[in-house]
């Protein structure tokens, strides 16, 4: 499996804290499966998690240093999860926001609770001039809560939507549980994703209960879609 949504990265977010945690997670991720791990960090400057790309890349070769002595077999990819703004192109060319695997492609999220009605103007810019973009965890946001007709804007104007794989089991509560059985059905989501933030993550003991529900509601060529072959095509940019 792949993952190309989570808190892994330490140190510069609301994810792991030390880099004995990410390498505990990581070790985790490898026991369930997982053979690739794209990190994406919050790019979010009310929050100051403003960590640059030389930064971020420091982190992560630290990181793949200690898997190759612990013998963990994971290979390892920097992207980010942006917080949606009028300039994230010009922040990408100052190498402040990263891109996922350095190509065109950008994991962006947009405000969880408010009613951001300029987004798809943002996110259709960013589809203009050139870049492939993914809309992290759609179930989560009250807009789409509300009025679940409008995320087929989102998927005609060329967005891809990210799914947090726990939302099938409620984590985020029944709002979100509901629109996420919804997305899966019509087989909208592109990729799921663990979005962990860190060692004790619930998304580890509840990983198999949590697939098993998946697959009561999804056939396994669409479960492999969105946690083997898309996620394949992210990194290669290649969808």
């Amino acid at each position: 499996m792949i993952d190309v949504h989570n808190h892994i990265l330490y140190g510069i977010d609301d994810g792991c804290k030390t880099k004995e945690e990410s390498l505990s997670v990581l070790e985790k991720m490898s026991n369930l499966g997982y053979e690739k791990i794209v990190v994406t960090p919050h790019y979010m400057e009310e929050a100051n998690y403003t960590a640059n790309h030389e930064e971020k890349m420091k982190l992560l070769k630290e990181l793949e240093t200690e898997l190759k002595f612990k013998h963990i077999p994971l290979k390892l990819y920097l992207g980010q999860e942006i917080y949606i703004q009028e300039s994230i192109e010009e922040k990408i060319k100052r190498k402040q926001i990263s891109t996922i695997n350095n190509r065109k492609v950008l994991l962006v999220e947009i405000p969880m609770f408010e009613k951001m009605h300029e987004a798809l103007d943002f996110l259709d810019e960013l589809i203009f001039q050139g870049y492939k973009v993914i809309l992290a965890h759609p179930e989560r946001y009250l807009i789409f809560q509300e009025n679940p007709t409008l995320i087929q804007d989102y998927l005609s104007q060329g967005i891809f939507l990210q799914g947090n794989i726990e939302s099938i089991n409620g984590k985020y509560g029944r709002k979100a549980q509901k629109l996420s059985k919804f997305l899966l059905k019509n087989k909208m989501y592109f990729v799921l994703a663990s979005d962990v933030h860190c060692e004790n993550a619930s998304f580890f003991e509840d990983y198999y209960k949590i697939k098993k529900k998946l697959l009561k509601v999804i056939t396994e060529d669409y479960f492999k879609e969105l946690l083997f072959i898309n996620p394949e095509k992210i990194i290669n940019a290649d969808f």
